[in-house]
């Protein structure tokens, strides 16, 4: 027999605890032979056994073979060594007993084994209960042991946390939690265990390596009579989705945050009554305010105080739902200038629907402004004297004459020009002539009155305006205040300059324009230039008449361009030692369908002015250029007239090209005659095309020479082939000593020196042509040897 042991003073703790302690329970101890030695307690009768009438009996040989199924293997498992658990109904089914099945030792051997059973039939019930409710309940529940496994899981477990019913039962719960979450549901756990009152928390629940869900965990204790731990019920609540939105609001309130944050334009957000907030840095920088100085603070309190009322209004209206559109206000910075800014407001509604904030944008706009009111003063002011500019001055002129024929006044235009400011620009540079422009614009301005209009037409060009004239001597009055207020030194880069002005006068008549009296009022500048600078002059009926005659003029020009009404007239150039024909000018001739043919002085200076020479003298070339390719044998070269406007068209040689390359003309069969005037104003542009036509071949003469500036210096600078004299030289001309002759003959030898071609112009008579010969010129042209007609001479000489 292996080991023996007392009755009593061998059992385990547990079982000595239960004997006296728990009246009810039932204790039955068994050798290795399974028989009972000790077999008490309240709970035998249930079984209908008296306490000790199984001491000495086998346990097969007593209990029904039903329970002895159920109970050998725990026994025999004792007698290995191991532990079970058991839960039991009685034979009549009214109780619960929970059977503990342990081994018994002495001296380190295994001598039996001990059977407690406790009823737990309350215990049971109560768990009963809670599953019934559990099942049938759409949260999670669970019922842990005291370590914290689960041991029954509602059906809802399943679903919720996607985990099966093996996975879960035996489990620790925890292994079931986010491992971030974990120290939230321990502190739980010690609070509860501490205080007992049950708390939530929100924590993320799922098999590691998967998707987990965010579960409100709620846990209570059940305790038995004696007030010991029995088990946790945990009830979970799946709110991920709830979670999710909340995480999206936290990101979008996020995001909201940053973009306001770091928005360019201002952001503020107040309560309903305008205490605010919220503010970004943009509306921090453009009230140069930190945020605390911000914060508490009302939107009223930012604007100038008689814009506060606007405000309220503007926050009502945005409360209201009325949505106001963008509107300009003044805000006051720290250092207390103004910050003009677009403000745009919008209601923030809180959960019921109802006002709950008001956001407002605030964009900086003072530059934005500035930079709108400069467009705007550019617009109708100059930019360099600030006064106002053509566009103003015309709309404005166009207005008082409106204004003038309702009354009696009439309206008088000053038109002035600078005396040659030219020679400033040129000899002191255009930094220099711009200073002289505004002071002179600045001392017009200060003699006149505030209703006056004072602009800056263009260039050296002052208009001045007087809506309100009763008379000429008005206007002469105004004219001499301007005048003496110009005519006062002026010291430019070191230099004392003293400015003067040409003034045209023209006062309105009951049905003048604007344009028209622009036009006067030209037209008399430029009689008073005329008649020696530094005067005004007024518009009368003469002016008036060359007014209407030039316009006249302008008018019939164009119409008889387009109609090809202009002819060109040959004159030859002979040999002053034979008087044979060496080579023809080409000069053009208006055939006027109703006044005849017209020389050059008719017309040519209107269509110099007018821009429309240019026209005219692509007619001639294209009629000279027809001549030379049907005359082959015509004698010399034809020479054309080429004037300044011409000139300075950057087109023009290409044109000439062309015209000569489409009728296959030799270019050494024409020559270019260019004036003094036309040259110097453009000598270096000029200079490059002169070039490029003697590298065609194309002959260059300076007509009209002597009567320039600078003669000399463009025979000396200029591709030139030959020079014409002036006309007025040859008429002078007598038999014997004079300043004329002596002239003739200095150009004549100045010629020959420079191997240049000398033509004498304006021969009207055999004496003339006898004292050039004399004086060393060798070629000439004049009526002397034929007047200009529609077909060049012949070889034949002078014409009769």
């Amino acid at each position: 027999m292996v080991g023996t042991f007392t009755p009593r003073g061998e059992l385990p703790a547990l079982a000595i605890l239960a004997l006296d302690e728990l009246p009810q329970a039932s204790v039955l101890v068994f050798d290795r032979d399974l028989r009972f030695v000790i077999a008490r307690g309240g709970a035998l009768p249930r079984y209908g056994y008296q306490e000790g009438a199984l001491e000495g009996v086998l346990a097969g040989d007593v209990l029904p073979p039903d329970r002895w199924a159920l109970y050998e293997g725990p026994y025999r498992a004792a007698l290995d060594g191991k532990k079970t658990n058991l839960v039991v109904r009685s034979p009549d089914g009214a109780l619960v007993y929970e059977v503990r099945i342990s081994p018994i030792t002495v001296d380190d051997q295994i001598v039996g084994g001990v059977s407690i059973a406790v009823d737990v039939t309350a215990l049971v019930e109560a768990q009963e209960r809670y599953q019934l409710l559990a099942e049938n309940a759409s949260d999670l529940v669970l019922l842990l042991t005291p370590d914290n496994r689960i041991s029954w899981a509602s059906p809802s477990a399943t679903v919720l946390t996607k985990l099966s019913t093996h996975d879960l039962l035996g489990a620790l719960a925890l292994d079931w939690i986010h491992p971030d979450d974990r120290r939230l549901v321990a502190d739980a756990r010690a609070a509860l265990l501490s205080d007992g009152q049950p708390r939530e928390v929100v924590v993320r629940v799922g098999e590691a390596g998967s998707e987990y869900r965010w579960m409100a965990a709620r846990a209570t204790m059940v305790l038995d009579d004696a007030g010991s731990l029995t088990f946790y019920v945990v009830a979970m609540r799946d709110v991920d989705d709830e979670m999710q939105v909340r995480r999206r609001l936290l990101e979008s309130e996020q995001l909201f945050r940053t973009a306001t944050e770091t928005a360019p334009i201002g952001m503020i957000i107040t309560d309903v009554h305008g205490n605010i907030e919220f503010v970004n840095e943009a509306i921090c920088h453009i009230l140069q305010r930190g945020r605390s100085e911000l914060l508490g603070r009302r939107t009223e309190d930012l604007v100038d105080p008689d814009q506060r009322e606007r405000v309220q209004l503007l926050r009502a209206q945005t409360l209201a739902g009325g949505g106001p559109g963008p509107a300009e206000l003044s805000l006051v910075r720290a250092d207390g200038t103004p910050a003009l800014v677009r403000r745009v407001g919008a209601l923030i509604r809180g959960e019921a629907g109802s006002p709950d904030r008001v956001m407002v944008q605030i964009e900086d706009v003072t530059a934005e402004r500035k930079a709108q009111e400069m467009l705007e003063f550019r617009a109708f002011h100059d930019e360099l004297t600030g006064l106002r500019n053509r566009a103003w001055i015309l709309d404005i002129l166009a207005s008082d004459l409106h204004s003038a024929r309702r009354g009696t006044e009439s309206v008088a235009v000053l038109f002035l020009d600078l005396d040659n400011f030219k020679v400033v620009n040129d000899s002191m540079g255009h930094a220099a002539g711009d200073e002289v422009l505004t002071v002179v614009g600045e001392r017009i301005a200060g003699v006149m009155r505030s209703e006056d209009r004072v602009g800056r037409f263009g260039g050296d060009e002052f208009l001045v305006v007087l809506p309100e004239v009763t008379g000429p001597q008005q206007v002469d009055r105004v004219a001499a205040r301007i005048s003496a207020a110009i005519e006062q030194g002026i010291v430019v880069q070191g230099h004392r300059f003293v400015p003067t002005a040409s003034l045209g006068i023209a006062v309105s008549q009951p049905g003048s324009t604007a344009d028209g009296l622009l036009r006067d009022a030209d037209a008399a500048l430029f009689r008073a230039k005329s008649a020696g600078r530094s005067r005004w002059q007024f518009f009368d009926d003469a002016m008036h008449a060359q007014v209407v005659s030039r316009v006249t003029i302008e008018e019939e020009l164009r119409r008889s361009l387009a109609a090809g009404e202009f002819v060109t007239h040959y004159q030859p150039i002979v040999s002053l030692a034979d008087g044979s024909v060496r080579g023809h000018e080409a000069l053009v001739r208006w055939n006027h369908p109703t006044r005849g043919l017209l020389p050059p002085d008719a017309f040519l200076a209107v269509a110099e002015e007018t821009g429309l020479i240019v026209g005219i003298g692509c007619l001639v070339l294209e009629q000279v250029c027809s001549l030379i390719a049907a005359e082959p044998g015509l004698p010399g070269a034809v020479s054309v007239n080429v004037s300044s406007v011409e000139f300075s068209r950057s087109d023009w040689l290409r044109g000439f090209r062309g015209t000569i390359d489409r009728h296959s003309v030799d270019p050494a069969r024409l020559v270019v005659e260019v004036t003094e005037t036309a040259v110097l104003p453009q000598v270096d542009v000029t200079a490059s095309d002169l070039e490029e036509l003697r590298a065609l071949g194309v002959g260059v003469q300076v007509d009209d020479f002597g009567t320039g500036y600078s003669s000399i210096s463009l025979l000396r600078d200029l591709p030139v082939t030959g020079l014409k004299l002036d006309a007025g030289f040859v008429r002078d001309l007598g038999d014997g000593a004079s300043p004329a002759n002596a002239l003739a003959a200095g150009v004549a030898g100045l010629a020959k020196g420079l191997g240049l071609m000398g033509i004498a112009e304006g021969i009207e008579t055999e004496s003339q042509a006898r004292i050039l010969r004399d004086l060393g010129w060798s070629f000439g042209q004049g009526y002397y040897y034929g007047r200009p007609g529609p077909r060049p001479m012949g070889v034949t000489g002078r014409q009769a």
